[in-house]
């Protein structure tokens, strides 16, 4: 190391001797001295930070398990939700994919959401906080200089000069400078270890976004599936109690006997009392999204969602597994970390070499101010310091080691963030895929029911068949009619989730973010977003 580090300099000092001579017995050029270490601390200078490894994304074509899904087919009699999906394997998602929805509701509520989160906030001064402080520590690549004077009165006691009293005024004003030349690295690999801390940051930020922009769309959808669910109970007791009306003139017509009539007010009270946890759930959600987009719920003003008015996006993006780790921000984020793990094992390792520092300072010093810039008065001084620890106890080798065990803690989240990453987006893939199926056959389960409950109900009116025979007729129609509704409600939320999995669309040059104070209009960006292209760190 030592002799890879110095080889210019050996060629002008090949012995220690030949140094110390050059710089005792030619003080007058003391100053090459100075410049040598200043150019041999400089870019160029020795560094011990290993070679990053970053793990290789994995070598698969395909994220589930067995054939990857395929196209759906459309869903009818159940609105757009019923829509027909096809994915398109290696596509992009788009910058603004909640439009694809066509609600102009989830539409403002997200733009609320980035414009006034909290959430957006604290990241955003996290960031610029980690800019400052790589900032900072890339002033010591730059010498400290520094200006200071002083003026001092002082009477020294007579008893040492004769008894004579002594009075004299002293006036002193320097240039100090001070430089730490990085001839072992430590500079710039502490430098490079605070760059992998705030691109970590960058990319912790664009996590915000997704997230929050996620959250909005699946809160503002399960708002809208929570109303339908309320309107559909509410439409229950309704037909359950003109059945009840019926019940009640059939027993008064002696036709039925007074358990019928009991039975059925059961059944209305029992509808009804799903109603307040319906609309306790629809006040949470409410609640919720008034936080996500950054207002207390008495001021929130959430708009009216409805489920009907919404658009099942047709296309779905799917990226390719080798893409994936380019673009989900949480493991660009890990990818950050281990940056900064493999700078701070070097950094461990440079302390083990020896510090050197620079100093010199030049000014004037006189009793008289008159005469402060006499050529008498100059002053001036040179000094370099060559500091290597001999003995620690072993301190600074456990730093070492301790560094490389948390590199190794680092890479294994890092992989662990892929694994969790590949099985959320598969969870999607399968979740689109099942959840169609499901309201397929939730809808045809519908129809029979209804079909059923129908026939019953006329029958029973008729007084072909008996009340237990319409009750089960009608708690089938029920049961089966709500979970129509939670069945569309959840392909919406499994459409977003994919949206979500695969990293989403969050782009930084779209969002007021560290990078752009001005007031971006988020509506007026292009949809897509540029390819092959990441977001920069600032340097």
């Amino acid at each position: 190391m030592w002799s890879g580090c110095f080889a210019k300099g050996m060629k002008l000092f090949p012995t220690r001797e030949n140094y110390l001579s050059y710089a005792c017995g030619n003080r007058s050029k003391l100053w090459r001295v100075a410049l040598f270490a200043l150019v041999l601390g400089g870019p160029a200078g020795c560094s011990f930070e290993p070679p990053l490894k970053v793990p290789p994304a994995p070598k698969v074509n395909s994220y589930t398990v067995g054939t990857a899904p395929k196209d759906i087919k459309p869903i009818a009699g159940v609105g757009d939700a019923g829509r027909a999906q096809a994915f398109a394997y290696g596509a992009k998602v788009e910058a603004r994919w909640w439009k694809l929805y066509n609600s102009k509701a989830i539409d403002q509520l997200v733009l609320r959401a980035i414009k006034n989160s909290p959430t957006l906030a604290a990241s955003e001064a996290t960031l610029e906080e980690a800019h400052q402080n790589l900032k900072s520590v890339e002033g010591i690549f730059f010498p400290q200089v520094s200006l200071g004077a002083t003026a001092q009165r002082q009477r020294q006691s007579g008893a040492g000069f004769g008894g004579f009293t002594r009075s004299f005024s002293l006036y002193t004003g320097d240039l100090q400078v001070s430089y730490d030349p990085d001839i072992f690295g430590l500079n710039r690999i502490v430098q490079h270890s605070f760059q992998a801390q705030e691109e970590q940051q960058l990319y912790a930020l664009q996590e915000a976004y997704l997230t929050l922009e996620g959250n909005t769309v699946t809160t503002a959808i399960e708002i809208a599936s929570l109303e339908a669910q309320v309107k559909t109970t509410q439409s229950l007791v309704r037909d359950q109690e003109s059945i009840l009306k019926i019940i009640r003139q059939q027993y008064q017509l002696g036709a039925v006997t007074y358990l019928d009539v009991v039975n059925q007010e059961s059944q209305v009270a029992a509808t009804e009392a799903t109603l307040p946890p319906l609309a306790q759930s629809l006040s949470a959600a409410r609640h919720a999204l008034a936080v996500l987009v950054g207002r207390i719920p008495s001021q929130a003003r959430i708009p009216e969602l409805n489920m009907d008015l919404l658009k099942l996006p047709a296309t779905l993006p799917v990226s390719m597994p080798s893409a994936l780790v380019r673009q989900r921000p949480d493991i660009l984020s890990a990818e950050a970390q281990l940056k900064a793990g493999d700078a701070q094992v070097g950094e461990a390792v440079a302390k083990m070499y020896p510090l050197i520092q620079i100093t010199g300072d030049i000014g004037f010093e006189n009793g008289r101010i008159a005469n402060f810039f006499d050529a008498s008065s100059l002053i001036w001084s040179l000094a370099g310091s060559l500091t290597q620890t001999i003995f620690d106890g072993g301190t600074l080798r456990a730093n070492k080691r301790a560094a490389e065990a948390a590199l190794k803690a680092v890479v294994a989240d890092y992989q662990s963030t892929i694994l969790n990453d590949f099985a959320q987006v598969a969870n999607a893939l399968r979740a689109v895929q099942n959840d169609a199926q499901a309201l397929q056959d939730q809808q045809l389960a519908y129809v029979s029911a209804f079909r059923a409950y129908k026939l019953a109900r006329s029958e029973y009116q008729a007084g072909a068949v008996d009340y237990t025979t319409l009750l089960t007729a009608q708690a089938l129609y029920e049961k089966s009619r709500l979970a129509v509704v939670t069945a569309q409600s959840q392909r919406y939320q499994d459409t977003a989730a994919l949206f979500v999995a695969m990293g989403g669309g969050w782009w930084p040059k779209e969002y007021r973010t560290i990078h752009n104070h001005s007031a971006v209009d988020v509506s007026k960006t292009p949809a897509t977003r540029p390819a092959n292209t990441r977001p920069t760190v600032r340097k």
